[in-house]
């Protein structure tokens, strides 16, 4: 799937600042040389030169285009993806 065809029909929540935003919002920004994960069995979570959504161990680069997925209000770059927003039932 490529990022631009991402609807709003969900929206989704920043785990750093917890701000909830809607996919359209979502900056994509240039990735550092140097990432590094533990555990290894996490996987990497990008968007690449092609403007696909893309996830695997794979380091994304900025030579070959890739973006990474970064928070619209506090521009915190989330690795992994970002979680659904799930509006509490009062």
């Amino acid at each position: 799937m490529k990022f631009e065809e991402v609807k709003d029909t969900d929206k989704y929540v920043c785990d750093s600042c917890k701000g909830v935003f809607n996919p359209s919002e979502i900056k994509l920004s240039d990735p550092i040389d140097n990432i590094t994960m533990e555990p290894v069995m996490l996987t990497f979570m990008y968007v690449d030169k092609d403007g696909k959504i893309m996830g695997g161990r794979k380091q994304p680069t900025k030579e070959k285009g890739d973006k990474l997925l970064t928070c619209p209000l506090c521009d915190y770059v989330h690795l992994f993806g970002f979680h659904r927003f799930e509006e509490e039932e009062t």
